[in-house]
């Protein structure tokens, strides 16, 4: 039979109009999603604030050592130092949110071509690479506001990618890229290197000089960071969840094995079946199994999951090919198994199709409520991301907006955990963080936030909230009011 090349070809490019389709749609859905969050203020000072306020520092003497901060260099997120030039060209959260949106849905490409490259099939590659996009997991890194590590899967699978076809220069720079989005990531790249040597065995002296590479530098990143730093850094992750290693196999274990299936199942435990590549992953499931901080073992909410997504994925597709291969020449069975690891690809979809619409917060704006039992079954959560009165912007919103724009620049300010908006230019602070006996110039009190009457984090420093804090400044009486709205006020110090 005579293959027409035409035909083959236009065929191949409709799936990439397909890819393109689908990226576009993801990253407008979800940039209208987070701005409308911003602009109705429910992103987050934790940490969107943070990350707007580092970054703006960066370009205006952070970097300079004090006796405060001796040690400035961000040897734990070096990515900063990327990001900020650009930043601080327009110094507003918002773009951030919107930014990672786009970052996000880019590693729908890279996917596709890893797909295709290993599974030699388009329209499989473009099954998996949209999956990929609605797997629910990720969902939660793009609502959680910004955090650094949500660059991380782009890289990494551009990283991948452009090693599987030889362009090693690319790779190693993406890799690069990627392995300063957190501090977790040099081990996740250890095992990479592992992963390559283990997956190309008639290949190993090849991939050897390029592994080592890949090992050297995350060892200079790792171990030259906690030379800088002048101490264990490690330690950081297990010292910010206030627990010890000896829990690890406490009543929770259960619990964390949960979440390894319950991070599987979207590719309905496919990745299982090439354990040389999910091997990847073992940095980060070894920090989730020896702590009891419950963000690391959740599958919704978080930006954790943004560490394991492309490497579970990855691995999923050498599962399937695997299943394609498993019996060589014996002609029927192959192709009877190349018909099941379609028809699996096909139920991979489908699966995520539905748990997006159930359990990420754009699926929560068109699907009702669900059933606690089963979400917890599926997802360990049983609670929803509230998404629908989360971007609804009322008019105390837009008035709250006109009202901080009256603040002068420069100014120290007491705000809120849901007021990102003041996190650059002003020298802000929360109530949970407060010093005693200090006043700040300006309070913004938003009494019809959550945070108006809750702490912004579970490890506050202090037992104030807005409403107790402000109660016990206003009686003082030294302050008076600058603006106000209905229930919404700013306070001047007089």
């Amino acid at each position: 039979m005579v293959v027409n090349p035409d035909k083959v070809k236009s065929k191949g490019n409709i799936w990439l109009y397909c890819i393109i389709i689908a990226f576009s749609i993801y990253s407008a859905v979800f940039s209208y999603v987070v701005i409308e969050r911003y602009l109705s203020f429910n992103a987050n000072i934790f940490d969107l604030g943070l990350a707007s306020s580092y970054l703006y520092s960066i370009g205006h003497g952070g970097l300079i050592s004090t006796t405060a901060d001796p040690r400035p260099f961000p040897v734990q997120k070096m990515i900063v130092l990327v990001i900020a030039p650009f930043f601080n060209l327009f110094p507003d959260p918002l773009w951030l949110v919107v930014f990672q949106s786009i970052w996000m849905g880019l590693g729908i490409f890279p996917l596709y071509a890893i797909s295709s490259h290993i599974l030699r099939e388009r329209k499989f590659a473009a099954f998996i690479s949209i999956s990929y996009l609605l797997y629910y997991p990720l969902s939660g890194v793009n609502w959680f506001d910004f955090h650094f590590m949500a660059l991380f899967p782009t890289f990494f699978l551009f990283g991948f990618y452009f090693h599987l076809v030889k362009r090693n220069g690319i790779s190693v720079l993406s890799m690069l890229l990627a392995t300063i989005c957190d501090y977790l990531v040099p081990l996740i790249m250890i095992f990479y290197a592992f992963h390559l040597l283990l997956v190309k065995k008639d290949e190993r002296i090849k991939e050897l000089k390029f592994a080592s590479v890949i090992i050297g530098i995350s060892l200079i990143i790792f171990i030259g960071a906690m030379i800088y730093a002048s101490r264990l850094l490690p330690l950081d992750y297990t010292n910010l969840t206030g627990t010890s290693t000896s829990t690890s196999f406490g009543p929770n274990f259960m619990s964390k094995i949960s979440y390894l299936l319950q991070m599987q199942f979207p590719v309905i435990f496919t990745s299982f079946l090439a354990p040389e590549t999910l091997l990847m992953s073992v940095p980060y499931y070894a920090l989730a199994f020896v702590n009891n901080y419950q963000p690391y073992i959740s599958t919704m909410y978080f930006q954790y999951p943004a560490l394991t997504a492309p490497i579970i994925f990855i691995s999923s597709v050498y599962g399937l090919r695997r299943i394609r291969k498993y019996l060589g020449p014996r002609s029927n069975f192959t192709k009877y198994l190349k018909t099941v690891s379609g028809i699996l690809i096909a139920v991979i979809l489908v699966l995520n199709v539905g748990l997006f619409s159930f359990y990420s917060p754009v699926g929560e704006l068109y699907t009702s409520n669900k059933d606690g039992n089963i979400s917890t079954f599926i997802t360990g959560n049983d609670f929803s991301y509230n998404a629908v009165s989360s971007i609804n912007v009322s008019i105390c919103d837009i008035e709250l907006a006109k009202m901080i724009h009256q603040i002068p620049k420069g100014s120290s300010v007491l705000i809120q955990n849901n007021m990102p908006q003041l996190s650059v230019y002003y020298n802000w602070t929360l109530p949970d963080f407060y010093v005693n006996n200090t006043f700040p110039t300006y309070i913004v009190i938003d009494p019809y936030s959550y945070y108006y009457s809750h702490y912004s984090v579970a490890y506050h420093e202090t037992n104030y909230t807005m409403q107790t804090l402000s109660k016990a400044l206003i009686s003082t009486g030294r302050y008076s009011v600058f603006s106000s709205y209905e229930e919404i006020e700013i306070l001047k110090l007089n």
